[in-house]
């Protein structure tokens, strides 16, 4: 240990970072050397500050010694300070701010996770930059994050992203070509979740079971279903046929839902919500 991290824009997935970060069990002497000693949690108003401090109250000591300060417009001198910097910005103010905090010696690493931003414009400011998707399910430690690194980001510096990245969940690392798909799936992907839990819910409550009942339902049908899929490491498709029988219920739902669409509208949706997300890299 003994850098420090900066987070300039500290909202809802800044936080969650935080948080996480803060929170992480001991590290080994091995892991020790990818947390910071001290994160500064930046945001340029009171207001967001104040969450912030909300947050930071109700936290305990942490299990790897960090310390955290919180800054309020003061982004340059934060900045300055940090060996590593995550962006936690909206996609329409990175390059007013990043041109505020310029990177003069190259040396530092920019994390960011700012949806359709690329790494060759977020390279015109900083030689080492990775790009990171996660989801709001980040904030229980549940959630998924999407990796992508400039080329100058060494291998050391990807296990420190890594390391940092997975306590909020999952990890993985794709192409920068994939991360505009990968916002999609995975950024906007609660939300269709969440959507298909609505719908069942709102289902058993019409034929007649209660809300609190169609809720538990629908979610332990969800949890109970992406675990037989995880591991089982069978196809969906091959798994959801082994729940029709022939004349049954289950098939004759399915083809209802296959008549409505179903399939092509998530896939449809999500495909959009990719091209939305190159578009927003793409607006000045």
């Amino acid at each position: 240990m003994g850098y420090t991290l900066a987070i300039v824009g500290c909202g809802v997935m800044g936080q969650a970072l935080l948080s996480a970060i803060y929170n992480a069990p001991k590290a080994s002497e091995e892991a020790a050397k990818y947390y910071p000693s001290k994160i500064i949690a930046c945001n340029d108003t009171a207001a967001s500050a104040e969450l912030v401090e909300n947050l930071v109250s109700g936290l305990k000591p942490s299990p790897n010694g960090i310390e955290i300060e919180i800054a309020i417009d003061d982004n340059e001198r934060a900045t300055g300070e940090a060996k590593v910097i995550i962006l936690g910005l909206k996609p329409f103010v990175v390059e007013p701010v990043l041109s505020q905090i310029p990177n003069s010696d190259g040396s530092k690493l920019l994390i960011s996770l700012a949806a359709g931003i690329t790494v060759g414009q977020l390279n015109q400011h900083y030689k080492k930059v990775s790009r990171v998707m996660t989801n709001t399910p980040a904030k229980f430690g549940y959630g998924t994050a999407v990796v992508s690194h400039s080329e100058s980001v060494e291998s050391e510096e990807k296990a420190l992203v890594s390391e940092l990245v997975s306590q909020v969940g999952t990890c993985l690392e794709l192409p920068e070509k994939n991360m505009d798909a990968a916002t999609a799936l995975v950024g906007s992907g609660p939300a269709f979740v969440l959507l298909m839990i609505e719908s069942m819910m709102e289902a058993g409550l019409k034929m007649g079971i209660p809300l609190k009942e169609s809720r538990q339902c629908a979610l332990k049908v969800l949890e109970g279903t992406a675990k037989m899929v995880e591991i089982t490491g069978q196809a969906p498709g091959a798994l959801k046929h082994q729940v029709c029988t022939p004349g049954g219920t289950t098939i004759a739902g399915l083809c209802v839902m296959e008549d409505k669409g179903v399939k092509s509208g998530i896939i449809r949706g999500i495909e959009e919500a990719a091209r939305v997300s190159k578009e927003l890299g793409q607006k000045k």
